[in-house]
Protein backbone atom coordinates (compact mmCIF):
# COMPACT_ATOMS: atom_id res chain seq x y z
CA UNK A 1 0.00 0.00 0.00
CA UNK A 2 1.26 3.50 0.60
CA UNK A 3 4.65 4.28 1.50
CA UNK A 4 4.43 7.78 1.89
CA UNK A 5 3.58 11.28 0.17
CA UNK A 6 5.48 11.66 -3.92
CA UNK A 7 4.57 15.06 -3.79
CA UNK A 8 1.71 17.95 -3.42
CA UNK A 9 0.34 19.19 -6.51
CA UNK A 10 -0.41 23.72 -6.11
CA UNK A 11 -2.20 24.56 -8.75
CA UNK A 12 -1.09 28.70 -8.92
CA UNK A 13 -1.74 31.53 -10.73
CA UNK A 14 1.71 33.08 -11.70
CA UNK A 15 4.07 29.80 -12.21
CA UNK A 16 7.05 32.43 -12.26
CA UNK A 17 5.74 34.47 -9.17
CA UNK A 18 5.62 31.20 -7.02
CA UNK A 19 8.75 29.67 -7.90
CA UNK A 20 10.66 33.15 -6.92
CA UNK A 21 8.24 32.29 -3.46
CA UNK A 22 8.88 28.90 -2.71
CA UNK A 23 12.82 29.41 -4.35
CA UNK A 24 12.76 32.19 -0.97
CA UNK A 25 11.93 29.27 1.12
CA UNK A 26 14.46 27.34 0.21
CA UNK A 27 12.89 25.15 -2.59
CA UNK A 28 15.09 24.15 -5.43
CA UNK A 29 13.71 22.78 -9.26
CA UNK A 30 14.16 19.10 -9.50
CA UNK A 31 11.85 18.65 -12.79
CA UNK A 32 10.13 20.41 -15.04
CA UNK A 33 8.21 19.78 -17.59
CA UNK A 34 5.37 21.61 -20.28
CA UNK A 35 2.88 20.93 -17.09
CA UNK A 36 5.07 22.76 -14.46
CA UNK A 37 7.80 22.18 -11.80
CA UNK A 38 9.08 20.13 -9.62
CA UNK A 39 10.78 21.72 -6.31
CA UNK A 40 12.56 20.43 -3.08
CA UNK A 41 13.70 21.55 0.09
CA UNK A 42 15.13 18.56 2.47
CA UNK A 43 12.05 15.63 2.18
CA UNK A 44 9.86 18.21 1.09
CA UNK A 45 8.44 18.06 -2.50
CA UNK A 46 5.96 20.03 -4.19
CA UNK A 47 4.94 20.01 -7.89
CA UNK A 48 3.86 23.89 -8.66
CA UNK A 49 1.53 24.01 -12.12
CA UNK A 50 -0.17 26.84 -13.80
CA UNK A 51 -4.07 26.95 -14.00
CA UNK A 52 -5.59 27.24 -17.19
CA UNK A 53 -8.57 28.88 -15.85
CA UNK A 54 -8.65 32.32 -17.41
CA UNK A 55 -10.23 33.85 -14.14
CA UNK A 56 -9.88 31.59 -11.33
CA UNK A 57 -11.48 31.76 -7.88
CA UNK A 58 -9.19 32.15 -5.40
CA UNK A 59 -9.85 29.94 -2.19
CA UNK A 60 -9.69 31.96 1.22
CA UNK A 61 -8.62 29.84 4.09
CA UNK A 62 -7.85 31.07 7.81
CA UNK A 63 -5.42 29.73 10.08
CA UNK A 64 -8.21 28.35 12.58
CA UNK A 65 -8.30 24.88 11.45
CA UNK A 66 -11.50 24.04 11.47
CA UNK A 67 -13.47 26.94 10.37
CA UNK A 68 -12.59 26.32 7.00
CA UNK A 69 -13.38 23.91 4.44
CA UNK A 70 -12.95 20.52 3.26
CA UNK A 71 -9.53 20.16 1.38
CA UNK A 72 -6.22 20.68 1.65
CA UNK A 73 -6.35 23.06 4.23
CA UNK A 74 -2.39 23.84 5.09
CA UNK A 75 1.69 22.63 4.45
CA UNK A 76 3.55 22.10 7.27
CA UNK A 77 7.00 22.55 6.23
CA UNK A 78 9.52 21.46 9.26
CA UNK A 79 12.92 23.45 9.89
CA UNK A 80 15.09 23.39 12.30
CA UNK A 81 15.21 26.94 14.15
CA UNK A 82 11.62 28.57 13.07
CA UNK A 83 12.69 32.08 14.93
CA UNK A 84 15.81 31.72 12.74
CA UNK A 85 14.23 30.70 9.98
CA UNK A 86 11.22 33.23 10.48
CA UNK A 87 13.72 36.83 11.14
CA UNK A 88 15.73 35.85 8.32
CA UNK A 89 12.88 35.68 5.95
CA UNK A 90 11.18 38.85 7.37
CA UNK A 91 14.48 40.44 6.64
CA UNK A 92 14.44 39.34 2.67
CA UNK A 93 10.69 40.62 2.86
CA UNK A 94 8.45 37.50 3.23
CA UNK A 95 5.46 38.84 4.96
CA UNK A 96 4.18 36.35 7.99
CA UNK A 97 0.59 35.96 8.64
CA UNK A 98 1.92 35.22 12.60
CA UNK A 99 5.22 35.45 14.58
CA UNK A 100 6.97 32.25 16.03
CA UNK A 101 4.92 30.86 18.79
CA UNK A 102 5.20 27.93 21.05
CA UNK A 103 1.97 25.92 20.95
CA UNK A 104 0.87 23.69 23.93
CA UNK A 105 0.47 20.41 21.45
CA UNK A 106 4.18 20.63 21.20
CA UNK A 107 5.76 22.78 18.56
CA UNK A 108 7.31 25.75 17.79
CA UNK A 109 5.44 27.55 14.72
CA UNK A 110 5.44 30.58 12.74
CA UNK A 111 2.48 31.47 9.68
CA UNK A 112 2.46 32.51 6.23
CA UNK A 113 0.78 32.70 2.80
CA UNK A 114 1.99 32.08 -0.61
CA UNK A 115 1.20 34.11 -3.19
CA UNK A 116 -2.06 32.39 -3.93
CA UNK A 117 -3.13 32.77 -0.85
CA UNK A 118 -2.10 29.28 0.28
CA UNK A 119 -1.64 28.37 4.25
CA UNK A 120 1.95 27.85 5.42
CA UNK A 121 3.40 26.76 8.46
CA UNK A 122 6.28 26.30 9.33
CA UNK A 123 7.43 24.34 12.62
CA UNK A 124 9.78 22.67 14.85
CA UNK A 125 8.87 20.42 16.97
CA UNK A 126 10.07 21.22 21.20
CA UNK A 127 11.30 18.37 22.67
Amino acid sequence: MVEGIDSVGLCVTDLGQALSFYRRLGFKVTREDDRGCGVQSGTATLFLFQTGQPHPRIETRGFALVQNAPGLDHLSLLVRDVRRVHAELSASGVAFSRPPVDEAWGARVTMLKDPDGNNLCLQEWLE
